[in-house]
């Protein structure tokens, strides 16, 4: 019997440290978010160019134990691609956005750089004040 609970606590414990830093979030899940004006970094990508941006993002998240969002926007109909243009106002995609307390308080704090090492994206996000 302690075998088997011991197997299983070390199951839960694998699969909560494996669980990925870069969550993709669908249209109706930021919605609420920004709606809860909650404070998170995400990440428009086209998962195609942005693989390289999104792979960084997520190393950097990972490593300090932070939680950020994606979205495919090629994967989006055209309403909702729109609906995500009208709220963040966006011509290319493969941007992490900084959102604080439900808005983007400013456009300049993006980052496009698709090639940004990883210890100039953690100083940047630790500029937005979301790690120490």
């Amino acid at each position: 019997m302690k075998k088997i609970i011991l197997g299983i606590t070390i199951l839960i414990f694998i699969c909560a440290c494996s669980k990925s830093s870069l969550q993709k979030i669908d249209l109706k899940s930021l919605n609420s978010k920004l709606d809860n004006k909650e404070t998170f970094i995400l990440y428009l990508s086209d998962e195609s160019d942005g693989k390289i941006l999104q792979d960084t993002l997520e190393k950097v998240s990972k490593k300090n134990n932070l939680l950020s969002y994606y979205i495919n926007t090629i994967k989006l109909s055209d309403s909702d691609l729109k609906s995500l243009k009208e709220k963040f106002t966006f011509d290319e995609t493969n941007i992490i956005l900084f959102i604080k307390d439900g808005n983007e308080k400013t456009t300049l704090s993006r980052i496009s750089d698709l090639y940004i090492s990883e210890k100039a994206l953690e100083q940047e996000i630790k500029n937005q004040g979301y790690i120490d």
